[in-house]
């Protein structure tokens, strides 16, 4: 009896299942809107196209993280209000290292782009499972006579 020749259909769940859990894993799930300037002339234009209003994460040149809503914007400067600080911070465009959208501390509820792909995805790992137990037991009771 010679050998039956691998395909697709011949291979058993479990394998896909755990193919899709890896490259669910491995697929990137989001990329920050973020930018590294060394122009305070491009930092400047970053910040007026989030505007007044926006939350924003910020690293200075010097290492430090900030992060808060953006108050005020200046020829040289801008303000952004921290969650855990009595007044606005300035911020130079000149010390910016890279800066990018954050969401409001506030709100815990809102998902991302990032979570909700991240739910898709295992949803639809879980219906997979669930279809393909369905078939299995479908078929085995289809095959077994009684």
């Amino acid at each position: 009896m010679g050998m039956k020749p691998a395909n697709l259909r011949s291979r058993k769940p479990s394998r896909w299942i755990a193919l899709i859990a890896i490259l669910a894993i491995l697929a990137p799930t989001a990329v920050p809107a973020q930018s590294r300037h060394a122009a305070p002339e491009a930092v400047r234009s970053q910040v007026l196209k989030l505007g007044v209003g926006q939350w924003v994460r910020i690293r200075e040149q010097s290492g430090v993280t900030l992060g808060g809503q953006i108050t005020s914007i200046g020829p040289r400067i801008f303000q952004i209000q921290q969650p855990d600080v009595a007044g606005p911070t300035v911020v130079y465009y000149a010390d910016v290292a890279r800066i990018k959208c954050a969401q409001d501390p506030e709100d815990r509820a809102g998902l991302s782009r990032a979570g909700w792909g991240g739910i898709a995805i295992v949803g639809g790992v879980i219906l997979f499972i669930a279809l393909c137990k369905a078939t299995a037991c479908t078929k085995s009771a289809a095959e077994s006579s009684w």
